[in-house]
């Protein structure tokens, strides 16, 4: 939670206050409400969310350090002009995932029906993105594509929504598998 209040706070300190809805924000938060009062949907639901970008995000790193170059156009502004405080804010995706994973394991309990947390949540921020955040920001994406190979046409609020609901579907559809296979391996951990 200190850590996505520290995010939030200083964009609106670099005068940038839409920043403060950028998904990996909001899931630092969230996953801090979570922790604190011990809900795993709440978790989860930011894993849901948050897995498969954040893993594009990582690779694409790892990938401009050993070859100089961005597989996927992520992290292109990471290696750009940018403030130190942006670039200590933007490690948050290295830690992001971890301690997710962890808190849910910490904390256990009843995770069914947080795909939906899921899909609300990044519905209200693609409002708020369209509403609040200026083009040029394009916080969450949600103007343009932040990937080289999505074409940006009439049709990408379509293409963002089935690409972020589908990403949130596959991160809850192995997770489910892996749950379940735990379980039959004798895994006690209420997570269910």
């Amino acid at each position: 939670m200190i850590y996505g209040t520290f995010a939030m706070d200083y964009a609106v300190y670099q005068d940038n206050a839409s920043w403060i809805f950028w998904i990996c924000y909001v899931g630092l938060i969230m996953m801090g409400f979570g922790i604190w009062f011990r809900y795993a949907r709440i978790i989860i639901s930011q894993l849901y969310i948050l897995t498969i970008p954040v893993v594009i995000w990582l690779v694409d790193f790892g990938s401009r350090l050993l070859t100089g170059t961005h597989w996927f156009g992520t992290t292109e502004y990471f290696f750009g002009d940018l403030l130190p405080g942006a670039r200590l804010v933007s490690l948050e995706h290295f830690i992001i995932l971890p301690l997710g994973y962890l808190a849910l394991w910490l904390v256990g309990g009843k995770i069914r029906g947080a795909w939906i947390i899921s899909l609300a949540e990044v519905t209200l921020l693609y409002v708020i993105g369209r509403l609040w955040s200026e083009a040029g920001q394009n916080v969450n994406c949600v103007f343009n594509s932040c990937f080289p190979y999505v074409p940006d046409d009439q049709w990408y609020p379509l293409r963002w929504f089935l690409l972020i609901f589908g990403m949130i579907g596959l991160t809850w559809l192995v997770l489910t598998l892996i749950l379940s296979f735990l379980k039959r391996q004798g895994y006690n951990k209420n997570i269910s």
